[in-house]
């Protein structure tokens, strides 16, 4: 029978940490936010004010399953909410439990979750992949737990499936950018007057973890350059307020093999970045940034062009842009996905009800928009 520990203290997971990895390895859609490293560092930054529920599940005194979940205090028309949800606060698009079943993983943590005092308002499991949605597993998972999940939309990314070749992925584009792409290559890359330098380690445990600081100092200038310079968001790699945050995080992908750092260089001069994660043939992409420079010469196109070739070439199997600019993106992309939500209201919580009525409202839209996937039409409760 399974069993569930929860820890509130984040020194406590450390004697997990190599069954935690050990999840990670067996999770097929396991990202570089869902390791214990990435998690220290999220609660090291912004962990003030927030509860750490990180449930493990067992079977016997084996680790089976890990549910790292944090209470958040947010703020809403209607005053602060705690919310209880996973620990991405946007900093990626997925997000999951690790475990061999995900399912049972997920509906014996909420068990215990339902059993033991409420410290929140809300529940709000966001960030839910495609597969999740599709096979119902949260949707499962918390009915089966007692709760009552209302699916929803959270936000939409833009992908890039690298199938077939380079030159399939071309052909597929609209023939403008074909066209533009092509003489962009012939007129910079053919001539040796551009390269592209794409910096991947492979990890501490293959000795090649240099972190590369000179390439990430020359990916912060560049972002100084850019619009990113002017950003008040306080979430681009230059920004003071999160330098620290990114910081942490290059050398810990750098040491899980986990970096993918891209300069690109016109007669030596550094004019763009793009900033990713990679993870078992996946790519996120967290930032990118060019220089004026570069935007009168019109090598933002050749550096996503580049980008997604080498990925070709690398055997890659998806780029995620991540959301927002779809007119951006759209020429690039070769599909939109649904990044998902699922929530439950408490009936003894009066503003949780409010916000229900809220979200149900933004559902219809979504229904109606085409944004909700139609496996869940029929599933969100009245």
């Amino acid at each position: 029978m399974l069993r569930v520990l929860e820890i509130n203290q984040l020194e406590d997971l450390s004697h997990v940490r190599c069954n935690w990895q050990r999840l990670w390895d067996s999770t097929p859609s396991a990202t570089f936010f869902q390791t214990l490293e990435w998690l220290q560092i999220y609660w090291k930054h912004f962990g003030e004010g927030k509860q750490l529920r990180v449930l493990l599940v067992l079977d016997d005194h084996r680790l089976v399953g890990v549910v790292p979940l944090v209470v958040v205090h947010e703020s809403t028309r209607l005053g602060r909410v705690r919310v209880l949800t996973y620990p991405l606060s946007d900093w990626g698009t997925h997000f999951g439990v690790l475990a061999e079943d995900p399912k049972a993983t997920l509906c014996r943590a909420l068990q215990h979750i339902n059993n033991t005092p409420r410290n929140w308002d809300l529940m709000d499991l966001r960030w839910l992949d495609e597969n999740d949605l599709e096979r119902s597993t949260t949707f499962d998972a918390m009915s089966d737990a007692g709760f009552s999940p209302n699916p929803g939309v959270w936000k939409e990314t833009a992908l890039i499936d690298f199938e077939g070749t380079w030159e399939d992925y071309l052909r597929s584009r609209s023939p403008k950018l074909r066209a533009e792409v092509r003489r962009k290559l012939k007129k910079f890359d053919a001539t040796g007057r551009i390269q592209l330098q794409r910096y991947r380690p492979l990890g501490k445990e293959a000795n090649d973890c240099d972190p590369r600081w000179d390439l990430y100092r020359t990916a912060t200038q560049i972002a100084e350059r850019s619009w990113q310079g002017h950003s008040t968001t306080g979430t681009t790699i230059s920004h003071r307020n999160i330098r620290s945050y990114i910081k942490d995080c290059h050398v810990a992908a750098t040491q899980l093999g986990m970096l993918d750092l891209a300069i690109l260089y016109l007669e030596e001069r550094p004019i763009g970045f793009c900033y990713n994660y990679t993870f078992k043939g996946q790519v996120f992409g967290l930032r990118r940034g060019d220089t004026p420079e570069a935007r009168e010469h019109g090598l933002g196109t050749l550096l996503t062009a580049m980008l997604i070739r080498d990925s070709f070439d690398r055997g890659d199997t998806t780029l995620d842009m991540g959301p927002g600019s779809f007119e951006a993106k759209r020429r690039w992309m070769t599909r939109i996905a649904t990044v998902g939500r699922m929530t439950h209201y408490p009936l003894n919580a009066p503003r949780a009800q409010i916000l229900r009525l809220k979200h149900w409202w933004q559902s219809r839209l979504d229904r109606k928009s085409g944004r909700l996937r139609t496996a869940l039409e029929g599933k969100a409760t009245s």
